[in-house]
């Protein structure tokens, strides 16, 4: 199905094309990660995922495997355990996994399934390729992180101070 509706969904493509959204893409579009993307590269995007469901209590990421792909949540919430801790809850709109396909280093936290969800998947090799052909996602990924850094850095220093109080 493609959309034709203001200006986030069609873009100029020289000599008076446009280019238009299918649903696929404009949901990613409204994906934190991604929502700095042109139309053109959230269709490429778009091009290289594969939609999968996955039932309650189902792993997403194993703790110590390396990475075989990144999801981005279209339905569902999932837990984010480190061991047997859940450390954070992802929801709609939101990507997990792509930290193991930048470093190929083993997982460093689980992600199980809390209900039913379905989901974008990219697997490691198109996202290899994915970010080659649209730097802007390289550009927010490490936006994403080092926003993910401070965070940590923030919590961290809380607790400290916390601590010492």
């Amino acid at each position: 199905m493609l959309l034709v509706q203001g200006p986030r969904d069609t873009e100029e493509l020289g000599m008076g094309k446009r280019y238009a959204l299918d649903d696929k893409a404009e949901r990613l579009g409204e994906v934190r990660l991604f929502r700095h993307c042109t139309p053109k590269e959230l269709a490429t995007l778009a091009s290289v995922t594969d939609e999968v469901t996955l039932g309650e209590g189902r792993a997403l990421c194993r703790q110590g495997e390396v990475a075989r792909a990144c999801y981005v949540i279209i339905e569902g919430v999932a837990d984010v355990q480190v061991g047997t801790e859940v450390v954070a809850t992802v929801g709609p709109g939101e990507c997990v996994g792509e930290m193991g396909l930048i470093d190929a280093h083993p997982r460093s936290a689980a992600v199980i399934t809390r209900t039913p969800m379905r989901l974008y998947e990219i697997d490691a090799r198109r996202f290899d390729g994915l970010i080659s052909k649209v730097p802007s996602i390289a550009r927010n990924l490490l936006r994403d992180l080092s926003s993910r850094i401070r965070d940590l850095d923030r919590a961290r220093t809380t607790t400290v101070t916390t601590a010492v109080a």
